[in-house]
This record gives structure tokens, C-alpha cells and sequence, in this order.
């Protein structure tokens, strides 16, 4: 019996010998197993998976086999409810593309992937079972579910396929807009990627590790709510992790994730052997997760989830996070049995005598967060820094309960623990705090990382000269910090208004986007919490906010902050002007502040003098609104302008080309001053001006639809709403009108050839159907056009205009090189409307002829509508280079360098070039082309957000590109070239690290073609 589900399963009938159809019971999962399915070169087979660390049995799979160096196929009837859903297909692999397996739905690829190396034994070895999940897939019933193996380099082997009903990753309003292009594509790029991270059915990340020790356990079948907080190998979360990403896991709406694994880590402490200790690790399914087991023990990290809990509370204003028993328990014990066991001493008599500090006790693994730590420390400056946070924490939940004398002690304690490290944690021959003691009571004062730079960071220190002087030092030291560390360093230097180190280190993250989940989390946290100073109490329906802007971003506004009930928008004017607004929730409490001592503060433009208080040492001002629901306040010591300018309107397009498009619209009015206009293709700004027109130009993508608006914007940063959209579509590279080509030569017996008229300057009109592009002429008449080879088909509509009714004959001609290509023979008013559709290729002048018929030209109305020219093209895949080099593997043509389907951001190309930087590749163009097109990017096969490339195009001997990409990654949807060869000889394609590492720089230059 199957031990493995995803979800609940409905089960699967086998209808005919044939085919294989799912019994419709509802709208999903279905399961098709393998064996039931119509199999070409595949045979069944059953093994029974031992648990390898005790030899237990685990499950007994009946699976089917394909055969080394062939191709096996399986296919199915979907017989379900039509929708949209993830196909998960359970497998067996072990080697590095072993086998290539392609899904296919009614014969149309949907996904394509190879296997990955695994670490089990071989196909008996649970630790090779794997999960690959085609996403969103839509499916009617009757539709045919195909999957193709071909088996190289190992055995396929298919357990089952699970189609379930698509649900894609949580969503979130959270939003920003800034003047700041760092700023606002790493905010999208982390927000996407952090939610991305959730455990959800159909994440295709999940499904991917050994399954033995989930098999094992039979009570955990199904995801847990929570979210990766581990190397993304490890389908797992981590509680250090797990309390560094939760504030960002509120402001994403992922609460009832970050609740229930912050309440598993608080239930761990009570289990047999844990002695008030959570767990490290709980895998994605909710049990311990293996690797790290029981005994990995760091000792700041139970002070950390409690600080991070309580901040929750703050964020949500939800009692569970201080009332649930769980947690309840676990504050209590961590403050009492956990400080006790650990060495601290209380005495509130004689608090001289104490002894406040956790120390680690034998058998614990570090008393540091900094793993690689030599120093064998007892105490250490990062433990001491949460552990602190831990007992505000305490007093704050203390105060919550109502419970005003236990929040006194604990208050009390907290101070006494700041007052020990300033007596006793400071070296006075360095200058600088001491970051941890030994066994022996020996102490370290220089760089150890972690538990150098948490006090500050958690609030120890005098916030006054030692505090900037360690500082300092802190600044000097921390470029050698890894990445998990490196994602503390902004919010420490925003608390204390540093904030050009903030944005130094806050912008290095939003632009190297590593892949650790940590980073995605932690840049969104570092930007609200950091740069925005958003400081929550949703208990008292309160919010303060303090900014921390530089040049870099003169200012910024986040909209759908979560404060409790309240759905707010910040944003901040540079550092003396700030505006919220309150769409819901009820009133809020605003407490604005500011740093410094002005001695007047503007709220919505009426004066009030400002209260004083210190900040992590910073004096600040600060003055408390109430900010009720839908209103909009502004508030700081300098009146700045908040209204914004009308919406621009009649937004209008004309002179429509393959590059690009004239815009004109009507002006918009402002209180102070219209500065200038922002034009908008989709939701991407591509320009600016100050006028009311501009001419788009560059469009990289002919044949393709855009749609522009346009915003106003005055000196303060107001901007407008959008006027309205105008929807535009370039036309296609491949075709051009005759009418926006240049004659040789043009005549008419009467009149003048009109291009998109006609020839009495009407809109061109064949029997009652308009056409907006053409040529207008009078018979007789004679247009001739200099080809030079360039094109293979010539189209068009003829016959006489509407705007005539009688009296006309007229006989159409089409002249190649001097030979009649096209005769229409005589035709009237009356006769309906003909279409040419005629081969020039290789012709090097074309003329288009309109005679009377022999009987005058009288009323000959002669219109060529949608006259328009095809060129030829040739895939660069199906010609040979002259050369081709890549950095890494070898360049294929129409796979990519691994040797898959070529693939960008989900979508898979047929044809193209599949290489690795640092590669070049060049062909011998000889002049005999016009246009070079491909669409460029970092290929799937390397996981989403890896690899970094670069892409270049040179001509000829030029020093200069003719083309570069921005950087890209996998994931990234591809950048779309179009380059000018005419007359060019060779062309070079080049593809750089971008990074300085070659590491996953699997390039593909997909759809790459030639057009003469």
C-alpha cells in the first residue's frame, strides 16, 4: 500500500486496453499511475523502498521501466473537469541527465527536464525517488497527457502522475513606487521571489529531496504552512532563518506560515531530551528535519524566536502570538528554565551579586551565531544582544497580559543586562566592546562576525561615542561577512541613522540577488523596517515611522503596509516630509518623526511644536496624528507640496512604425507647477519631457502590441493618475508597406499616387471595407520599387475605389525584373474585391502597373490596399559558424548547453543557440542580410535567479556593440533583439559573465534568425 500522497487522491479507472481515462469525480487531484497508462517500450516493474538508515520497509512502489538508449512513451485521456493544473510526476533517477522526459498535451510540449544527480545507492534506494511538478498547465477533458522518455544515460523510471489543481504561490498587495530603478525592480524581484518560497501544492521546488525520512513518518503527509528558510536544496526552514525572515513574512501576508512555524519551534522546547531547546529544523512537511537533527544547538537562536514572536504581535496585534499555550509556555521557560540552566543568576535585592549573561553549557554546538568561529567562546556579544531583546520582549508580553508589575521586573532586568555589558563587556585598550568570553574568562575584542556587530544591532552600547566609534570599526571590517550576515547590516545602520551605509549595503543585495532565501525576505524587512523606519504597534492601533533617504532615492512610497487591522501607505519626501494614508482598519495613531530639533512640525499644513526623545541614541522630533480611515495626512518640519497635478488627457498615437510611435496628449494643471511627463509602456517608465508629445522610438519588438499611457509630475515627486491607455501594434519585422517604403518612381494618368489615400486623398474603400494602409493611383499609372533581393512575397487587395461608381475599367499588373508576374484582367466598379499573393524572390525591382483596358482612363480609381513585402529569413541554428567558443561545455544549436530544449522563463524555443559564457560565436554574413533577430537569456535549466550573462552583438570590425543586453538571469523574461546588418560581413555574438564568475551561465540566444 502507498504510503506517498500528495493530497487526498481520487482514484483512477482503466476504461479500454487502449487508454487510459480518469474516472470525473471532481475538479482534482487525480492520480494516473503509470502502469494503468498506454505504454510504448515500457515495462512494469515493483520494488519495495527500505528505510536505509534502519532497514524498515517504507513503501512498495509498482512502477514502469523504459529501456537504456531508446525512447518509451506513456500517455493518457484526461477525462476531468476542464481548469488549470500541475502535473506532478513522481520518478526514479539518480544520474546527471540520465533521462530527458517531455510532457505533452494533445501533442503540444508543456514542460521538458532532465534528471538531476541524486545520492542513493541506485533505483531501490528511496533517496533517488524525485518529483518533477509541470506547472499551470490548462486541461479540457479528452485531451491526451503524453510523457516521452528517453533514456541515455540511465534507466526511466515513472511511478505516477498526479494532476491537482493549480494554486501557484500566495499573493501580496505590498507595493513601491521610488525614482530609484535598484530600488524598485529588487523590491519586485525579492517580493516575487520570497512568496515563491511558500509551501504550496505544485511548488515546483518541493518534491526534489530524498523522501526516506518523510516516508518514515506517517504522520506528517502533507505540507506544513510555512516557508523556505534553508539553502534551497533542503526543503526545510530553519528557526535562525525563520526569525530574521518573519517580519517580511507579515508584510508579505504570509502570518498564518509564519505563526505555525515559529509556535513548532516553541513546542519542540517541551519534547524528551530538548531541555527548553526548539529544534534547528523542520522540514517543509512539518517533522525534524534530518540533516541537522537534535543536536545542533546555537544559543542565541531560542532568544531569537522569542524576540521575533513578540515583534509579531506588534505587526498583527493577534493575542495568539502572547495567549497561545504553546508559545505562553515557551516564554516563560526560555526567560526562566532556559537563563537557569544556562548560567543566569538573578538577584533583585542586590542585583550587584548577579550574574545576567546566557552562557553555553557542554554538549551545545556554539554560543555564537557565527559557525565558523574558532574561539570556543562561553558567552558571546550575539547572544548577549537577543538575549537582551528577549527580556523587552518578555516585559512587553507581560504588560499585554495585564500582568504591569511582572513587565516592571523584566523591564528592570533588561536594564541591568545593558548596564552589566557597559560595565563589563568594554575594552578599554582596544577601545572597543568585547565580543564574547571563554571558558577561562579570557575575552576577544577583534572581528568575530556575528558576535561583533549584534549588540548594536539588538540595543546594546551607550549610543554615544563608544557606540560610534564601534561602529566604525563595524564599517571597516564587514565586507568579508557571508550572505546570511550580510542581510543584518542595513537594518543596523538605519537604527542608527546611517543611512548612506544602509542604502550602500541594502542596494549591494537588491542587485546581486542571491539566491539564499534569507535575502529575498530580509531585503523587503530592510527596506520597510530600515529605510522606511516603520516601527508597528498594532496592540495600541499605532504606527511610527522615521526616514532614512539619501540622494540615491530622494523619496519613496510603499503602499499596503499591514499594521493590525489598519491597510496603510508611507511615504517619505527626503528626511522632512512624510505622508500616510489610512484606507481601512479604523483610526490609527501616526507618530511622525523626524531626527533632529526643529522647532516647528507641519501637520497638513497647520504648525505644532514637536516633541523630543532619542532613537538608538539619535535625537529625534516627533509629533502623534490621528489618522482616521480613508484620510491622507502630511506631516514634517518643511511644507512641501503634496498635490498632485491633474490626469493628462486625449492621449492619442499616429505615425505607427516598426521601431516606433508619436504620442500627443492634452496638458494637465498643478497647485504649483506641471515639471514634466512620464510615458508609460505598460507599467515601465520609457521616458520623459516636458512638452505634450513624444516620439517613441526603439522599439525592439515589431509586430508587437504596446500600450502607453502618460503621467504628470511636479517638483515635489507628485505624480499623476495615467491618462487614458492607447493600445498600438508595430509592424511585424518581416512585412513592411509598400506605403512606407520609397518609390523609385511614381505616376498616374490623373492626379498624384497617394500613400494610405486615395487618389483623391479618401480613405482607401473596396467595396465598403476601409483599409488604413495602401496605395492610391489613377490609371494609367506606373510606381516602381528597388528591391535588391531583400524580399520573397509580395501581397495586396485591388480594385476600383468606392469613391467612384461607374465609367471604370482598369487592368492590374505586377512587373519582376522586366517579367509579368500578376495580371488581374479587366475589372469594374462591381467586381469584387482581389487579392495578390505573388513570390519576388531574389527580384531586384518590382513595378506595380494600373493600365485603362483600352477604353480611356476616365473614373479609373486604381487602389493597391495593404500593398505590402515579406522578407525571407534563415534560422542561425541551420546555418555554420565560422567560429564558436563558450566558457564552459559546448555550444549546441537548438539546445541549450546542457543539451536540453532551449527554454526562458518557462517558455521553450525549437530553434537557436544554446552556449555558456564566456562564449563567442561569429557567422560570415557576406552583405546578403537585412536583419538580425533573437530573443537572449540565462536558460531554466539552471534554476530560477541563477546564473548571470550578458549579451552583445558587434558587426564587421566595430569596437562598439550594436546591441548589449542588461544582465540577465534565469527566470528573467527574455530581452527581444533587433539589429541592422545590411551590408554587414560578419557578425559576432557574444555572451560575458556579468559577475566575474561563470558559474551557471547558460546562455541561449533563442529564435535566432537571419532576414535578407
Amino acid at each position: 500500500m502507498r504510503r506517498f500522497s500528495i493530497s487526498i487522491l481520487i482514484m483512477a479507472v482503466l476504461s479500454s486496453v487502449f487508454s487510459f481515462n480518469l474516472t470525473v469525480f471532481a475538479a482534482g487531484p487525480y492520480v494516473i499511475e503509470a502502469e494503468n497508462m498506454t505504454l510504448n517500450n515500457f515495462t512494469t516493474g515493483t520494488v519495495t523502498y527500505m528505510n536505509y538508515v534502519n532497514n524498515q520497509p517504507l513503501e512498495t512502489m509498482t512502477y514502469v521501466q523504459g529501456v537504456l538508449g531508446q525512447t518509451s512513451t506513456a500517455s493518457a485521456v484526461f477525462n476531468g473537469v476542464s481548469g488549470t493544473y500541475d502535473i506532478g510526476t513522481r520518478l526514479v533517477g539518480q544520474v546527471q541527465n540520465g533521462v530527458s522526459y517531455t510532457v505533452t498535451i494533445n501533442s503540444n510540449a508543456i514542460d521538458q527536464w532532465n534528471t538531476s544527480q541524486r545520492y542513493g545507492t541506485n533505483y531501490t534506494d528511496p533517496r533517488n525517488i524525485d518529483i518533477h511538478t509541470s506547472s499551470k498547465v490548462n486541461l479540457s477533458p479528452g485531451d491526451v497527457i503524453k510523457l516521452t522518455a528517453v533514456s541515455t544515460g540511465e534507466v526511466a523510471r515513472i511511478d505516477k502522475l498526479t494532476v491537482q489543481t493549480y494554486q501557484g504561490p500566495p499573493t501580496s498587495t505590498l507595493s513601491i513606487d521610488s525614482p530609484n530603478a535598484t530600488l524598485n525592480n529588487g523590491f519586485n524581484w525579492a517580493k516575487d521571489r520570497a512568496l515563491g518560497l511558500a509551501f504550496y501544492p505544485g511548488n515546483p521546488m518541493i518534491g526534489h529531496e530524498s523522501e526516506w525520512w518523510r516516508l518514515s513518518d506517517s504522520t506528517h503527509t502533507s505540507l506544513t504552512p510555512g516557508y523556505w528558510g534553508a539553502y534551497v536544496n533542503r526543503e526545510s526552514f530553519y528557526n535562525r532563518d525563520i526569525s530574521h525572515q518573519s517580519d517580511a513574512g507579515h508584510l508579505l501576508s504570509l502570518d498564518n506560515e509564519t505563526f505555525n512555524m515559529m509556535k513548532l519551534f516553541a513546542g519542540d522546547s517541551t519534547a524528551s531530551g530538548q531541555n527548553s531547546w526548539p529544534l534547528w529544523a523542520h522540514s517543509s512537511y512539518g517533522i525534524m528535519y534530518y540533516i541537522d537533527g537534535t543536536g545542533f544547538r546555537e544559543l542565541p537562536s531560542p532568544f531569537d524566536i522569542m524576540h521575533k514572536a513578540y515583534q509579531q504581535y506588534l505587526w498583527t496585534g493577534n493575542s495568539n502570538w502572547i495567549n497561545d499555550p504553546t508559545l505562553s509556555a515557551y516564554y516563560d521557560s526560555t526567560v526562566g528554565q532556559f537563563l537557569t540552566n544556562h548560567g543566569v543568576v538573578w538577584n533583585d535585592a542586590n542585583p550587584s551579586i548577579e550574574q545576567p549573561v546566557v552562557k553555553k553549557i557542554s554538549g551545545e554546538f556554539s554560543s555564537t551565531y557565527h559557525e565558523d568561529s574558532q574561539d570556543s567562546l562561553v558567552s558571546a556579544g550575539d547572544s548577549l544582544g537577543v538575549e537582551y531583546q528577549s527580556l523587552l520582549a518578555y516585559a512587553g508580553i507581560k504588560k499585554a497580559k495585564g500582568d504591569l508589575t511582572g513587565s516592571t521586573l523584566w523591564n528592570n532586568r533588561a536594564q541591568r543586562l545593558k548596564d552589566f555589558y557597559e560595565a563589563h563587556w568594554f575594552d578599554a585598550t582596544t577601545g572597543r566592546y568585547i565580543r564574547g568570553f571563554n571558558a577561562t574568562g579570557g575575552f576577544k575584542s577583534d572581528w568575530g562576525h556575528e558576535n561583533s556587530f549584534f549588540m548594536p544591532l539588538k540595543g546594546l552600547g551607550d549610543f554615544g561615542s563608544r557606540t560610534n566609534t564601534y561602529l566604525n570599526y563595524i564599517d571597516a571590517n564587514d565586507d568579508g561577512l557571508g550572505i546570511e550576515a550580510t542581510t543584518y547590516l542595513p537594518e543596523m545602520y538605519y537604527n542608527y541613522n546611517r543611512s548612506a551605509t544602509g542604502w550602500s549595503w541594502l542596494s549591494k543585495i537588491l542587485t546581486d540577488r542571491n539566491t539564499y532565501p534569507e535575502v529575498a525576505f530580509t531585503a523587503i524587512s530592510n527596506i520597510i523596517s530600515g529605510m522606511l523606519g516603520v516601527q508597528p504597534d498594532a496592540p495600541n492601533h499605532k504606527v511610527s515611522t522615521i526616514s532614512r533617504l539619501t540622494a540615491d532615492v530622494p523619496w519613496v512610497e510603499v503602499n499596503h503596509v499591514k499594521i493590525g487591522a489598519n491597510d496603510l501607505k508611507i511615504k517619505h519626501n527626503g528626511v522632512t516630509n512624510s505622508t500616510l494614508t489610512n484606507y481601512s482598519g479604523g483610526t490609527v495613531t501616526w507618530e511622525a518623526q523626524f531626527y533632529g530639533t526643529p522647532t516647528t512640525i507641519y501637520v497638513n499644513g497647520a504648525a505644532q511644536t514637536p516633541q523630543t526623545k532619542t532613537l538608538y541614541g539619535q535625537t529625534i522630533s516627533y509629533v502623534n496624528v490621528q489618522v482616521n480611515n480613508g484620510a491622507v495626512m502630511n506631516v514634517g518640519p518643511q511644507l512641501i507640496d503634496y498635490t498632485a497635478p491633474t490626469t493628462p488627457t486625449n492621449l492619442t498615437a499616429s505615425n505607427v512604425t516598426q521601431t516606433g510611435v508619436q504620442l500627443n496628449w492634452t496638458s494637465s494643471s498643478d497647485d504649483v507647477g506641471v515639471t514634466g511627463y512620464d510615458i508609460y509602456s505598460g507599467s515601465t517608465v520609457i521616458g520623459s519631457t516636458t512638452s505634450t508629445s513624444y516620439m517613441v522610438s526603439g522599439l525592439a519588438v515589431p509586430g508587437t502590441s504596446y500600450t502607453f499611457t502618460v503621467k504628470a509630475k511636479d517638483a515635489a515627486g507628485n505624480v499623476s493618475p495615467a491618462s487614458n491607455s492607447v493600445n498600438v501594434t508595430t509592424p511585424n519585422a518581416q512585412q513592411v508597406y509598400m506605403s512606407d517604403l520609397t518609390w523609385v518612381s511614381a505616376t498616374a494618368g490623373s492626379g498624384t499616387v497617394q500613400k494610405d489615400k486615395s487618389v483623391d486623398g479618401h480613405a482607401i474603400i473596396l467595396n465598403g471595407k476601409t483599409y488604413t494602409k495602401g496605395l492610391g493611383t489613377h490609371a494609367t499609372s506606373s510606381i516602381t520599387y528597388n528591391l535588391n533581393g531583400q524580399y520573397t512575397w509580395f501581397q495586396s487587395f485591388i480594385g476600383v475605389d468606392d469613391e467612384v461608381n461607374s465609367s471604370a475599367t482598369v487592368v492590374y499588373q505586377v512587373w519582376a525584373d522586366g517579367n509579368k508576374i500578376y495580371d488581374s484582367q479587366t475589372m469594374t466598379p462591381t467586381s469584387a474585391t482581389k487579392s495578390i499573393d505573388v513570390s519576388v524572390a531574389g527580384v531586384n525591382q518590382l513595378v506595380l502597373t494600373v493600365t485603362d483596358a483600352g477604353d480611356g482612363i476616365n473614373s479609373d480609381h486604381a487602389d493597391w490596399a495593404n500593398a505590402q513585402l515579406f522578407r525571407s529569413q534563415v534560422y542561425l541554428s541551420d546555418l555554420t559558424w565560422a567560429s564558436a567558443t563558450a566558457g564552459w561545455g559546448t555550444v549546441h544549436k537548438d539546445a541549450s548547453v546542457n543539451g536540453n530544449n532551449l527554454k526562458l522563463n518557462n517558455q521553450t524555443y525549437s530553434k537557436g543557440i544554446g552556449t555558456h559564457a564566456n562564449s563567442e560565436i561569429v557567422y560570415s554574413l557576406n552583405g546578403q542580410y537585412a536583419t538580425f533577430t533573437a530573443k537572449v537569456g540565462a536558460d531554466d535549466e539552471v534554476g530560477t535567479a541563477n546564473g548571470s550573462v550578458k549579451f552583445q552583438v558587434f558587426l564587421d570590425g566595430a569596437a562598439n556593440p550594436s546591441y548589449e543586453s542588461v544582465t540577465k538571469r534565469a527566470g528573467d523574461i527574455p530581452s527581444d533583439i533587433t539589429v541592422n546588418v545590411t551590408g554587414k560581413n560578419t557578425l559576432r555574438l557574444i555572451v560575458t559573465d556579468a559577475d566575474g564568475s561563470i558559474s551557471n551561465d547558460h546562455a541561449d540566444w533563442a529564435d535566432a534568425k537571419l532576414s535578407r
